[in-house]
């Protein structure tokens, strides 16, 4: 599979669901107990949150996961369908089988608390999950 057959609308959407997902993660269902995981209180964490260097490097971050997995689903599928499920199904087992053990074995060197594992682990993981779903679905 070649670059230019990488549907970019989908990456693009993707990206944007990955980096949403985010936005709502570490805000609204799990702010305050990231910010106490990190020990940090909410007026610095909403100070850096809204850090516009920092917004562009998460959302870059999410261009280059999701250009990583559409190559995963997109080249050993050629223009086979896909489909939802299974790009969702591809973007757990990379959340699960890839993302989280890397991130526990930083976090655990690092000394992290588990609440702080639980909750990156688990946003990678749904985050993946979502991504995958959306490329799948069109390809």
């Amino acid at each position: 599979m070649g670059i230019s057959e990488i549907n970019w609308l989908a990456v693009l959407v993707a990206s944007l669901a990955f980096f949403g997902l985010g936005l709502v993660w570490y805000g609204p269902f799990f702010g305050k107990p990231w910010q106490r995981a990190i020990s940090i209180d909410g007026g610095m964490a909403l100070r850096q949150s809204h850090s516009l260097g920092l917004l562009i490097a998460g959302f870059i971050m999410s261009v280059i996961i999701a250009v990583g997995m559409a190559i995963f689903l997109y080249a050993p599928n050629g223009d086979q369908q896909l489909g939802a499920a299974y790009g969702a199904l591809i973007g757990l087992m990379v959340g699960v089988l890839f993302i989280l053990p890397s991130t526990v074995m930083n976090y655990i060197f690092a000394r992290r608390p588990l609440a702080l594992i639980l909750i990156d682990g688990f946003y990678h993981i749904a985050a993946s999950t979502l991504t995958g779903a959306i490329l799948g679905a069109w390809h």
